[in-house]
């Protein structure tokens, strides 16, 4: 049976091509993997049909752009695959995930431990510094205090008094100023939800590593 093998140059230097040269953030970077490259190379074996192959330049390209995508954050739809931590507030050892720690904001980070944000709940919001990303604020029920009520009135209307003399013994009340009446008490104070309709996704930062 026909082996299948991949040609690999071997780079030298920090730098690494990407896989998709045309991309313009790259275009900086390109000349310079380009004369990293040296004259070796090697052959490597990755299977036995196409999808091997396939298969391997897939895990190829992976590699390439995982170091860019560290600290990245995403939202999914489903559980997030192996590589990616849920922002749910746990805490991971600096030496687990070292290139992650690495790009961390200090404030995530105590010791040899960091702690991810807890992102249940929460709606992102744009920042220009990451020391002020990543921070969990605000509260997503509002409780009114009356100066928070629009100005307004309330009508009450006293009993009209009446009064049935059947003899003329019967003294004649006299007119006095009533006393001011409490109107009935309602409402239970309950906070009110602020948030707008909504649904749901698993937001998790990818660490390059399980």
């Amino acid at each position: 049976m026909a082996k299948y093998f991949r040609h690999t140059p071997i780079l030298a230097g920090t730098r690494k091509i990407r896989a998709l040269s045309i991309d313009s953030a790259l275009f900086p970077h390109f000349g310079d993997a380009i004369t990293s490259l040296t004259n070796d190379a090697e052959w490597e074996k990755v299977g036995a049909d196409v999808d091997d192959v396939v298969q391997a330049c897939k895990l190829s390209v992976e590699s390439w752009y995982s170091d860019m995508l560290i600290g990245s954050v995403y939202p999914w739809v489903v559980n997030p695959p192996p590589g990616w931590l849920l922002l749910d507030g746990s805490v991971y050892a600096v030496a687990d995930y070292p290139e992650l720690s690495a790009l961390l904001p200090a404030h995530l980070i105590a010791g040899d431990n960091f702690t991810l944000p807890d992102v249940g709940d929460a709606f992102p919001y744009g920042v220009l510094d990451e020391d002020d990303g990543s921070v969990v604020t605000g509260s997503n029920v509002l409780t009114l205090t009356e100066s928070q009520l629009p100005p307004h009135s309330h009508l009450y209307t006293p009993p009209a008094l009446t009064i049935e003399a059947e003899t003329p013994v019967v003294p004649v009340p006299t007119a006095t100023v009533g006393t001011p009446t409490q109107t009935g008490s309602t409402g239970d104070g309950d906070d009110i939800d602020k948030r707008p309709l909504r649904f749901g996704l698993i937001y998790a930062v990818f660490a390059g590593r399980e």
